[in-house]
């Protein structure tokens, strides 16, 4: 089964509501764009599942469509769903990109929710689970981040919200740290320990509550700045620090605190489907910049650099 191709639809479907939501002529083209690139992809996906007989597999986007409907031999259930509407997506995507002209943003929002619809409808029907069940995780390197996003996938399926934004934000704190881990491996930007003379003058508990405050300020600076190189809007960075409870990182691992979450009113479905969305997309950017290793620099290359 082709689930892992349907993995990369759903990533790029999320790309493309990521530009939508920037409510540009740019973004919204763009979006319409990705949208329907995603189709594609979803399509070819379905063609490696089913033959038609005596036909070869086609290139165009249409074309695609006319092959899995001959594949359906007469079975309306195994047709592709939404033509019509994915055929409009089809030449709004022809008009941005050959003739550069986006479409408005109501248009826009039609067109991708169209693509919505569609991946509800077909992936239950071609590849027998829900488009909702599949993970993004999946295409994580990180075996600790994977495994504690779908773990909050998971507990959002099962409405447990408490725990589906708690994981969430164990994830944002593990792709945080990998992060600032590799790019200070000395740890050389962490504040430094207080001195002794230091505790004479001021007293131990007074220099004890000094470092805390030191090292939650170099914490939230460096969270700030992170945020800010990521592809991420900076409004959802916001809003899921306001939701997301403390989290306590020891030796690699990291657990939330429950008992101090945001009030139990906050603890809604939308909320937890916020948290988990915006887990994913910190993941899914840290991951691009993370999983590309640097061929080891040679004594030549040293010198010259020198």
């Amino acid at each position: 089964m082709e689930i892992r191709q349907v993995v990369l639809c759903k990533q790029l479907f999320s790309e493309a509501e990521r530009y939508l939501a920037r409510g540009t002529p740019m973004g919204h083209g763009l979006a319409v764009s990705i949208a329907q690139d995603a189709v594609e992809l979803f399509l070819r996906a379905v063609m490696k599942e089913r033959h038609a007989a005596g036909q070869k597999v086609p290139d165009e986007f249409i074309k695609a469509m006319d092959y899995i409907d001959a594949a359906a031999d007469g079975i309306e259930q195994l047709k592709v769903p939404l033509r019509g509407k994915l055929l409009e997506l089809n030449k709004a995507r022809v008009n941005f990109k050959h003739y550069g002209l986006s479409p408005e943003r109501l248009d826009a929002g039609r067109l991708v929710s169209y693509v919505s619809h569609f991946f509800d409808e077909a992936t239950p029907q071609f590849f027998g689970t829900s488009f909702e069940s599949i993970s993004l995780a999946d295409l994580l390197a990180d075996a600790a981040i994977r495994d504690r996003l779908k773990a909050a996938n998971e507990a959002l399926t099962d409405e447990n919200f408490t725990e589906a934004m708690g994981l969430s934000a164990e994830v944002v704190e593990l792709a945080s740290a990998s992060v600032m881990t590799s790019l200070n491996p000395s740890g050389a930007l962490r504040p430094p320990l207080m001195s002794t003379r230091l505790k004479a003058t001021l007293g131990a508990e007074a220099v004890d509550d000094l470092y805390r405050y030191i090292t939650g300020l170099v914490k939230e600076s460096n969270r700030a700045a992170l945020m800010l190189a990521l592809p991420v809007d900076v409004k959802h960075a916001s809003k899921f620090e306001v939701l997301a409870p403390p989290v306590w990182v020891f030796r690699g691992d990291a657990s939330y605190q429950k008992q101090l979450m945001v009030p139990a009113g906050f603890h809604t479905a939308e909320n937890a489907r916020f948290c988990v969305s915006f887990a994913t997309e910190v993941s899914l950017a840290v991951d691009a910049r993370m999983t590309i290793p640097l061929p080891p620099l040679g004594k030549q290359s040293a010198d010259e650099l020198a």
